[in-house]
């Protein structure tokens, strides 16, 4: 399907059915040197952030995000907008379906 067609794909293959799909992104922020090398060497991120900030899983509690910000953003609320704006389409449907398909 064609990615700049307003959230349809047209899937001719699937006797003119579309799907609808929607798209979000988070922010993003630099991570600290010793946490980027690590991870660039395979370590996960999570067990990164344990090691330099010497927690046990850390994820589990704010995640990084949480720790660079001083829990101003937690892991949580670091994905909620790009979740909702992922739902755009299927939030205001009317608006995505093409002129021919009304």
């Amino acid at each position: 399907g064609d990615r700049n067609n307003g959230g349809i794909d047209d899937n001719s293959n699937e006797s003119s059915l579309q799907q609808m799909w929607g798209f979000g992104r988070t922010g993003a922020f630099l991570l600290p040197p010793k946490i980027s090398t690590l991870v660039q060497n395979g370590m996960e991120l999570g067990d990164a952030d344990d090691f330099v900030f010497q927690r046990v899983n850390a994820k589990h509690r704010g995640g990084t995000v949480g720790i660079l910000t001083n829990r101003m953003i937690d892991r949580s609320s670091y994905y909620d907008h790009a979740l909702k704006l992922a739902l755009v389409p299927w939030i205001m449907p009317q608006l995505y379906m093409r002129e021919d398909d009304e």
